[in-house]
């Protein structure tokens, strides 16, 4: 058995995890996005159609190694139960990801996906966004779009007072925040099985802005969780996880984030009443973004990079 593990690790060893990971998508036909986060062996994520319809969401669970990722894909209902699965390989290939498998869906069957890496890149934001492929240039800073909900400088004011005892139900839905029109970000999250997952994305289209939401926990007035991110970042890296914790109350989530590679913020004196962060708008019942689906795929100006 050691013998076994220690050739996997060999072979895995020889694959490149950063020609994997991220975000990737079909280029015609049925829009199919996949989102891989891998650490090591392990690969979980999400997958989904047109992403803004949270009903589409589901995810994913598998192993990184010699012959690409091996995976499931765990469709649920409402209440988190498995409604299906579905088992598949992807492979990397020239530049594209080959998935085969098979879908576990009513009348389902075997597929096979070829999916890009969305020409477009990240969206450009305050900070530099470092990219994967490495071949990719950084995304240089954007000083106009610094605070896109529009508080420029205001002091913060709390809705309401915070939900004390936090459950699950409280914050599964879909919540809303950062800027508005396509670009703004629908923060996704589901129950599967025992426990809460979901994503994030926003322009919901492109890969290159999205990312999985993972590591759930609930603990009084507090819910913390992480945003996996893979093959885009603001800052000097693409890979990390960004740790958010928050708080609810009058369909307000205000968070809080900090990277597991960034040290955190200097202090400085801050304008009475702030709080520093940023707030989400919800939640909205995932049912409710049922139909939000573009009018043709793939998307428009997809010709070349930023």
């Amino acid at each position: 058995m050691l013998v076994a593990v220690l050739l996997f690790a060999r072979a895995a060893a020889g694959q490149n995890a950063d020609d994997y990971r991220g975000g990737w998508r079909t280029d015609r036909g049925e829009a199919h996005t996949y989102e891989f986060s891998i650490r090591g062996a392990t690969v979980r994520g999400v997958y989904c159609t047109y992403c803004a319809d949270a009903t589409t969401l589901a995810f994913v669970d598998g192993t990184f190694g010699p012959d690409g990722i091996r995976f499931e894909v765990t469709h649920v209902n409402l209440d988190g139960s498995t409604a299906y699965k579905d088992a598949a390989i992807a492979r990397f290939s020239q530049g594209r990801l080959i998935v085969n498998g098979t879908s576990g869906a009513p009348g389902g069957g075997r597929f096979e996906r070829v999916l890009i890496k969305d020409p477009r890149g990240p969206d450009p934001i305050p900070a530099m966004v470092s990219v994967l492929p490495k071949s990719r240039p950084p995304v240089p800073a954007n000083s106009l779009r610094r605070n896109t909900d529009g508080a420029d400088g205001l002091p913060y004011i709390q809705p309401g007072p915070w939900k004390s005892r936090l459950t699950e139900q409280d914050v599964i839905g879909v919540w809303l925040g950062f800027g508005v029109g396509a670009p703004k970000q629908y923060f996704i999250i589901k129950k599967v099985g025992d426990r809460l997952r979901g994503m994030v994305c926003g322009t919901c289209d492109n890969p290159y802005t999205m990312a999985a939401l993972d590591d759930f926990r609930i603990e009084g007035d507090t819910l913390t969780f992480n945003i996996l991110h893979e093959d885009w970042g603001d800052g000097e890296l693409p890979t990390f996880d960004k740790h958010v914790t928050a708080h609810v109350g009058w369909n307000e989530m205000r968070s809080t984030t900090a990277a597991d590679h960034q040290p955190p913020p200097p202090p400085r004196p801050q304008p009475a009443g702030f709080v520093p962060g940023f707030s989400l708008v919800g939640p909205i019942p995932l049912e409710a973004t049922s139909g939000n689906v573009w009018p043709e795929w793939p998307p428009q100006n997809t010709s070349s990079p930023r």
